[in-house]
């Protein structure tokens, strides 16, 4: 996907080294009963041996755009040109940028030893990468190009690769208006070839429907993907239209299938903003919401405060703060945007404004020339540079070159000036070009004081894009110099980011401070550096500036859920269960659909004797992963704890299976089930198996070993 703001994509990345504690807390303190009996979206399929479980995921009735074609056709190929249909393609030599051309595919980093290349095979397209090891020796890495997301979009260009079942960004992007290649800002402590996950909720985005393994981060299957938003995403799953109309031939009423007109206007505006707002936790599986149903009951929207920390595309949120949709009741994107048909003048654009508009409503018409009195959206929906989607060239950084027309419809006096602007530069008399030298100065002057106001929050890369805007229109040194400096600073921010996490996925923790530290120097507000702190804090076992910069954290971003969920997870150590609970419950309102959220929030329920809702937790755990191992345990040792022996029984050998008999824990919880049900002979097999596990890694757990065996043998010969 296109890259996000590094706040939110760091956050991401980020390993949190205290967290991993709750496998070997978890299962000494869980206290529970039998779960809910909740119906699966996927069925589990056990494997037959130790390891991982098989999940089948089964499609949901997607049958592809071919499908709708054998009726729809020339709907079907009108909305074949949409930007849409190729949300994500499969690269083919006529649509391919000429950056692929010989002599133009390369690119070498500015400050690591690293060099990409892009070229064509005969078999495709692929990225070399070559990296210098050491002073003699370099590694080179062909990734075969298996999808493109932005093809002949005309501004940047995204390409994917598989690494066997998993999908991965490539780095390198094609920058259209600019003709040179860029990357995605990527991990310099990587390998290989440098490229980043491709999770799900961006794969929801630009696919109908792809078969995903639960509980994975980017795992797929390469022969179930249904690419690009066809038909399906905005009328639903059609299998059952087909097969109906098929059958049917003469019933024209179209049959099980959501035809978005009739839809209530918040469900229609839920179809865009399925993808065109902040809408990026999950509520539950990928590839659940359906056309009609309210989009919150799938996916929890994030609240951004400035446009650089936005979604890629988010546009629905703008346009429901504008006038013109609070004044209406019928008002939605489709008003304007016509989703079967390319975009055109005919299609978007002031055309759409007409429908409810008269000229004579705009009282500013009659101050402007003729030609650009029906420019509506020039002046109140201006073209802006999406900052949020920016790259980096051989020769600048933060380049973004995406454009996107303002969707909060409202009165932009920069966009008025530019609109006037374009229209005295075309040759007149002189008085237009002084009015021209006029606007641009203005424009200039105006951008420039944006810039500052911007650089006092903190928010370098809209200063960043304030300066080039102030240099197009009044190109002076002083600006310039500006521009170098937020760029500077803005890289320092990002360099320094990840620096400390790498430290701290190293176990470095005070290097990691040091690194997190310089980052708050030049930017006091960032939630990721605060909350890797406090928890680089927490390792330390500095427990109170752990707490402060968890909840500096916290106030920054209150849509972040780590912060939270650390606080948490430390009052939990601390004892302080009641207190843990508050602060899993806000990080559970955020992002539920998470096996970590869920697992810790069991522990604390069972330590506060709230059994029930702890089963609820573990078992909500396992369903997002079935291959959640430390869940599995702990509802097993939950269960025996409650008497309920068979279920434990099955939960504890599920959760040994899982961890390939290799885990202490799980085989000393199977082995009391099985002592526990008087079954002597498994009980003491199990612990046999424990004591040559634990005898040369964990001499006091083989002792304890030891004495159960003599009982378990004991009880064995009492019962005889």
């Amino acid at each position: 996907m296109p890259w996000v703001p590094a706040a939110r994509a760091m956050r991401a990345a980020a390993v949190f080294a205290v967290v991993a504690v709750v496998v070997l807390i978890s299962v000494a303190v869980v206290q529970t009963v039998r779960p809910p009996n909740l119906t699966p979206v996927n069925s589990v399929v056990p494997s037959g041996n130790d390891g991982p479980v098989v999940v089948k995921v089964t499609n949901p009735g997607y049958v592809g755009p071919q499908a709708c074609a054998a009726c729809h056709a020339e709907r079907v190929a009108e909305f074949s040109e949409t930007r849409h249909f190729l949300a994500m393609c499969v690269p083919e030599a006529s649509g391919m940028p000429n950056g692929f051309a010989t002599g133009r595919g390369t690119y070498k980093t500015p400050d690591v030893p690293l060099q990409f290349e892009m070229t064509e095979t005969p078999g495709g397209f692929s990225q070399l990468t070559r990296q210098q090891t050491d002073a003699v020796q370099s590694q080179t890495v062909s990734s075969a190009i298996a999808f493109v997301y932005g093809s002949r979009g005309g501004n940047d260009e995204v390409y994917f690769t598989w690494h066997g079942d998993k999908l991965y960004e490539l780095p390198m992007t094609w920058l259209a208006p600019q003709q040179i290649w860029g990357t995605s800002p990527f991990d310099r402590h990587g390998h290989g070839d440098f490229s980043r996950d491709m999770t799900i909720r961006c794969v929801e985005c630009h696919n109908t429907w792809v078969e995903h393994v639960p509980g994975s981060r980017n795992q797929y299957s390469h022969d179930h993907i249904i690419q690009g938003v066809t038909c399906e995403v905005c009328h639903g799953p059609g299998t059952d239209h087909v097969t109906f109309h098929k059958q049917n031939p003469q019933v024209k009423d179209p049959h099980a299938v959501v035809r978005p007109a009739t839809l209530s206007r918040e469900r229609l505006m839920d179809l865009c903003a399925q993808c065109h707002s902040n809408a990026l936790k999950h509520r539950g599986p990928a590839f659940q919401y359906r056309p009609g149903e309210p989009l919150e009951d799938h996916y929890y929207t994030i609240t951004t405060k400035h446009p650089e920390d936005d979604h890629v595309a988010n546009q629905t949120t703008y346009l429901r703060e504008s006038r013109c949709f609070q004044n209406s009741e019928t008002l939605t994107c489709v008003s304007c945007h016509n989703p079967h048909q390319p975009r055109s003048s005919t299609n978007a654009g002031s055309v759409s404004c007409r429908q409810c508009h008269q000229p004579d409503d705009c009282p500013d018409r009659v101050h402007l020339p003729t030609s650009v009195q029906d420019d509506c959206a020039g002046c109140h929906m201006p073209v802006r540079r999406k900052i949020q989607v920016s790259f980096r060239t051989e020769n600048d950084k933060y380049v973004a070159p995406v454009p996107r027309s303002e969707h909060r419809i409202a009165v932009y006096p920069d966009a008025r000036a530019k609109v006037l602007l374009e229209w005295h530069r075309t040759p007149r008399e002189s008085s237009s070009q002084d009015e021209a030298n006029r606007l641009s100065k203005w424009l200039g002057r105006f951008y420039r004081e944006e810039s500052e106001k911007r650089r006092k929050e903190f928010r370098y890369l809209a200063a960043i894009d304030g300066c080039r805007e102030a240099l197009a229109f009044d190109p002076d040194p002083a600006t310039q110099e500006k521009l170098a400096q937020f760029i500077s600073i803005q890289s320092d921010i990002d360099t320094n980011l990840q620096d400390g996490l790498w430290h701290a996925g190293e176990g470095r923790h005070e290097r990691a401070v040091e690194c997190l530290q310089r980052v708050l120097e030049l930017k006091p507000n960032h939630s990721v550096a605060l909350g890797k702190i406090g928890t680089m804090y927490a390792v330390m076992r500095k427990p109170e500036l752990a707490d402060k910069f968890l909840k500096l954290a916290a106030e920054s971003d209150p849509d972040d859920p780590y912060p939270v969920a650390m606080l948490g997870w430390l009052a939990y150590l601390d004892g302080r269960a009641e207190e843990a609970l508050e602060f899993y419950l806000r990080a559970d309102a955020v992002e539920p659909y998470t096996v970590k959220i869920n697992q810790q929030m069991g522990l604390v329920l069972a330590r506060l004797n709230r059994w029930p809702e702890a089963a609820q937790r573990f078992a909500k755990a396992i369903s997002i992963d079935p291959n959640a191992a430390s869940s599995v345990l702990a509802l097993s040792q939950a269960q025996r704890h409650q008497h309920e022996l068979i279920e434990a029984l099955e939960t504890g050998r599920h959760a040994v299976r899982l961890t390939r008999s290799q885990n202490a824990e799980a085989l000393l919880n199977l082995a009391d089930i099985y002592a526990d049900l008087g079954n002597w002979n498994e009980a003491i097999q199990t612990a046999e198996k424990l004591m040559s596990l634990s005898e040369s890694h964990d001499p006091k757990l083989a002792a304890e070993v030891r004495r159960r065996l003599v009982e378990y043998r004991m009880r064995r010969l009492d019962e005889k």
